[in-house]
């Protein structure tokens, strides 16, 4: 089982013009973004930094997390990539990220430029709540901030000479593809592949748009077997299946555990079954909800969250479920009512999902949707109010 940094290691010593970049690369790219390159590559495109120098800074300003799978993971990558002849000769610029409570909005970018051309990278969410909140607007919303900074900038980085490609995991993925789509037929023209690695799709009025189709002949997106995030809302493009080590679900999201070969990834037919379920699962669940209800529930649960002072995902599960739960009751009595609402028709979006075997054994584990365990658990939050 072979991943990205197996896969620099074995190409690392051959140039672009001996090997040109693949979507293996697009992949290491995309990873890339995820680095906080703050104060270390310039926010312009007229000049930049060399990747290895830009490698080095970072690790020597000790900004990554060595307690976190993200932050060791983006060490070891910084470590190779500044010293494998492949990446030599690649320049850093154009790095801006942006956290916007007010707008919730999250957004992060930077580009590489090569000889006769550049990739523009963008960022997925980051494990912040407002960052998450933005991706669950893509449910009620055709376009979030995000989208229109992706297109803005890529309108910036188009001053650069050469050719054009676009790159993305998770949100970031979104984001290269709907750039890519309308940024205007002059920059279009120069876009010569976006690639999306398991990142959401776009609400149907979105998808359908002449801007839109234009770009799909030029765009992949990439899914993990066990795909969750990159099922969501519809996708138009072509898309690749690609084996991962994760143990399933929400693990195989991490692009540092899919397995490549020497030019490319270890392909599959389709997406697992357990992906496919979910894929039924919340498309049902999101057509019981119209726009309103979808957006009053998740404002109302951003809100329930944001009330226990936690500013990531992860201070959110230190806190335990109950606090979480504590949150969603102190809701005004509609809000609450639609988001338990809602929950228990998530339940029974998943119930009426599932075949017969294997997976009806996960519908006890789902019990906990259900009416009577959420009415068991609404008393007992009220009584800890008390």
């Amino acid at each position: 089982m072979s991943d990205l940094f197996d896969y620099i290691a074995w190409r690392g010593d051959l140039s672009q013009a001996a090997v040109p970049f693949n979507d293996v690369d697009a992949l290491i790219f995309a990873r890339l973004s995820y680095v906080p390159f703050d104060g270390v590559v310039p926010p312009g495109f007229d000049g930049g930094k060399p990747l290895p120098e830009a490698a080095r800074q970072v690790l020597a300003k000790g900004v990554l997390d060595r307690q976190t799978e993200r932050g060791q993971e983006s060490i070891r990558l910084l470590t190779m990539l500044a010293d494998a002849p492949r990446y030599q000769g690649l320049t850093l610029c154009g790095f801006e990220s942006t956290l916007d409570r007010e707008a919730q909005e999250q957004f992060a970018a930077v580009t590489i430029r090569l000889p006769l051309g550049a990739w523009v990278c963008y960022r997925g969410t980051d494990g912040t709540l407002v960052g998450w909140k933005e991706d669950f607007n893509m449910s009620f919303s055709d376009v979030v901030p995000a989208q229109l900074h992706a297109v803005e900038y890529l309108t910036r980085a188009a001053a650069l000479p050469g050719t054009l490609r676009l790159c993305g995991h998770s949100k970031g993925g979104n984001l290269a593809v709907f750039a890519a789509a309308f940024c205007g037929e002059s920059i279009q023209s120069r876009i010569v592949a976006v690639r999306n690695f398991d990142g959401p799709g776009f609400q149907r009025g979105v998808a359908g748009q002449p801007d839109f189709q234009r770009i799909i002949g030029r765009t992949r997106t990439f899914l993990p077997r066990s795909s969750v995030v990159g099922m969501l809302l519809e996708h138009e493009e072509p898309y690749t299946v690609v084996e991962s080590r994760g143990s399933g679900g929400i693990t195989q999201h991490n692009v540092c555990l899919w397995e490549v070969t020497r030019d490319g990834f270890q392909e599959l037919r389709q997406v697992s079954d357990g992906s496919q379920f979910i894929d039924r699962a919340m498309k049902d669940w999101v057509a019981t909800m119209d726009a309103e209800q979808r957006e009053k529930v998740v404002n109302g649960v951003y809100e329930a969250l944001s009330a226990t002072q936690a500013d990531t995902v992860r201070e959110v599960r230190e806190k335990g479920k109950m606090a979480a739960l504590k949150a969603i009751m102190s809701l005004d009595e509609d809000t609450r009512r639609q988001t338990l609402s809602a929950m228990r028709g998530l339940y029974h979006s998943l119930k009426r999902s599932l075949p017969e075997s294997p997976l009806k054994a996960l519908e006890d584990r789902l019990s906990f949707l259900a009416g009577r365990e959420q009415d068991k658990q609404e008393g007992e939050a009220a009584k800890d109010q008390k």
